[in-house]
């Protein structure tokens, strides 16, 4: 069973730039507002569904723009998330 993933972005750029170049890879991509258990310096993420951390990690690679302004996380509940990496 798939999980959700959250990409939290520093910037409105590389939200815009990372949700295009996911869109092409994954079939379920939203933005949202970042959740607040997230800090980020930029108020847009990118919800998407993987199977595990290591195919959401694969899929986050594909986002060039993103490379150091933004951090992976795994949802664990509606209001926990779980890092799994910076980008």
């Amino acid at each position: 069973m798939a999980s959700v993933y959250v990409m939290a972005f520093e910037s409105t750029h590389a939200a815009m730039a990372s949700e295009a170049a996911l869109a092409a890879s994954c079939a379920h991509v939203a933005m949202i507002p970042t959740p607040r258990a997230i800090s980020a310096g930029c108020g847009m993420s990118m919800r998407f569904h993987a199977e595990d951390d290591a195919h959401a990690s694969a899929l986050a690679d594909v986002c060039a723009e993103a490379k150091g302004l933004a951090a992976l996380y795994r949802e664990a509940s509606k209001a926990d998330y779980v890092l799994v990496e910076e980008l």
